[in-house]
């Protein structure tokens, strides 16, 4: 079965990807700078190899009958990547990835549960729901065992007087497992529009296009320039600018798997080779990370997480 080593493989770039967008963000002074331009370095990909492979017609009919909601992947994309950046200040980094962990993994059970966006629905079963609270359990362990370098902003989070600032953190908390049910969302919106447009990679370039133009927006607001600031600039890696390629065969690998799989499954293989990927990028200091200590913990953590899939896959 080959899907699910595309899964892993999948979320094995996401590591990768992350750590060459933060790469060029210290470059350009933006995170969102960064990832507006990844989007358009994956446009132009996707819109080659679109174009090279087909098949077309590129909009067949059945696209154009189809329900509107799936053309907005590309906007819960967008809107699970301003999320992390808004998150980050407010929850500190541990949190601000174990909240959207949390909530990619419950909205991709409830949208295998309940059908939603047109997917297949999967019945109930005790063996799959195990399998999904063993996993988060374990992707929990995994991220949990991470001591963030920032550990005073971390714990400025919680500063301020004892309700005001608890009650902040708990609808930031909130905030962030729906930023994390958003990523799940478009996994699933990403599997309906490949299946309409007879192609991932159609898929994935739609997903791009309207993702860019949202990202665009969030950058206006938020930035108020397009500045590339030292990017164009000699002395920077070329591979800073590879994080679009990257992501645009993230994008492709979710539409297909998404469609095969469904929702759940694919965001939990995803999931697992991000965080094993990303312990692995910590532990080597890869791509320019400062290199980290991973605890025996965190490898046991994604080694639980593993059998909750098999579980949930049963």
């Amino acid at each position: 079965m080959l899907t699910a080593p595309l899964g892993i493989f999948s979320g094995l770039i996401t590591p990768v990807q992350t750590a060459v967008n933060t790469r060029l963000g210290r470059s350009i002074g933006s995170p969102l700078r960064a990832s507006l331009v990844s989007f358009s370095v994956g446009l132009l990909a996707m819109l080659t190899l679109t174009l090279v492979v087909g098949p077309y017609p590129l909009v067949p009919a059945s696209a154009l009958h189809g329900p509107w909601w799936m053309w907005l992947a590309g906007v819960f994309g967008v809107t699970f990547l301003t999320g992390n950046v808004l998150l980050l200040p407010k929850l500190g980094s541990l949190k601000t990835v174990i909240m959207p962990v949390t909530g990619q993994i419950i909205m991709g059970l409830l949208i295998d549960m309940f059908g939603w966006f047109g997917t297949q629905r999967q019945p109930i079963a005790p063996l799959r729901i195990a399998g999904t609270v063993l996993a988060l359990a374990g992707f929990l362990i995994a991220v949990a065992g991470v001591k963030p370098r920032n550990h005073v902003n971390d714990a400025a989070t919680g500063q301020g007087s004892g309700k005001t600032s608890n009650l902040s953190t708990l609808l930031w908390s909130c905030v962030g497992i729906a930023f994390g049910m958003c990523s799940a969302i478009q996994t699933a919106l990403l599997g309906r529009l490949g299946v309409a447009l007879q192609s991932p990679v159609k898929a994935s370039l739609a997903s791009f296009t309207v993702g860019l133009a949202a990202l665009a927006l969030v950058v206006a607001v938020k930035d108020r320039t397009y500045s590339l600031g030292d990017a164009p600039k000699k002395g920077n890696p070329w591979w800073m600018w590879t994080g679009g390629l990257l992501g645009a065969t993230l994008v492709m690998c979710n539409s297909y798997l998404s469609a095969h799989i469904g929702t759940g499954l694919t965001v939990m293989l995803i999931l697992l080779g991000q965080v094993g990927g990303g312990l692995v990028v910590d532990r080597f200091g890869l791509l320019g990370v400062p290199r980290r200590h991973v605890a025996a913990a965190q490898y046991g953590g994604v080694a639980i997480a593993a059998i909750g899939i098999i579980l949930k896959a049963m």
